[in-house]
């Protein structure tokens, strides 16, 4: 009898383990491979770019590229300069390890103001062949031009043109008017108490 109950037990021992486990399976997974081909990455990205890593940062779960941009395929990027963020953690589906001074054509995501990526996104170094299929898929792109410069053209009173003054000659004329017409109001109505 004591044979049996430790079969028994052996048993119940092993299946729970194997319930555990695999009840525990998916969040020791690592990032599912992606089955997309890169028509649909182009499809499914916010904004398709070439860029160079400039400079690298990780601070907790989150690694931080600031990126020289290079040309824009797809989407809203401006200026010369952006930031794109991954998960650093060790089983998440980030990009971590992009290195500085090497250019990528980056597949961002947004999340609120942030531009983000991942593995499954299609973000790789920008070879020839790869730069080639994308343009194939969504033309040349148009070149990262820098924030236009706000000019702002102020003009002193003193060095206000002639033609200023005969503008706001008709503005001071009925201004003029309007209290004339309230002081003839005014003294009618004590005219008649």
């Amino acid at each position: 009898m004591g044979a049996v109950v430790r079969r028994l037990l052996t048993a119940l021992l092993l299946a729970c383990s194997a319930i555990v486990a695999l009840g525990s399976a998916p969040a020791l997974a690592a990032c599912p491979a992606s089955n997309a081909d890169l028509q649909q990455r182009t499809i499914a990205a916010a904004d398709v770019f070439t860029g160079t890593v400039a400079e690298r940062t990780v601070a907790g779960n989150t690694t931080t590229f600031t990126v020289d941009v290079d040309r824009i395929y797809k989407g809203q990027v401006t200026g010369q300069q952006v930031t794109v963020t991954t998960d650093s953690r060790p089983r998440a589906c980030g990009r971590p390890g992009l290195q500085v001074d090497t250019a990528y054509v980056f597949f961002t995501e947004v999340q609120g103001s942030d531009l983000v990526i991942d593995r499954r996104g299609g973000t790789a170094p920008a070879t020839a062949a790869y730069v080639a299929q994308v343009e194939r898929l969504l033309g040349q792109g148009r070149a990262a031009a820098p924030p236009a410069p706000v000019k702002a053209t102020f003009t002193t009173v003193a060095d206000a043109p002639a033609d200023a003054l005969r503008v706001a000659a008709p503005g001071a004329a009925l201004v003029l008017v309007g209290v004339l017409g309230l002081v003839f109001v005014a003294w009618r109505g004590r005219r008649r108490a």
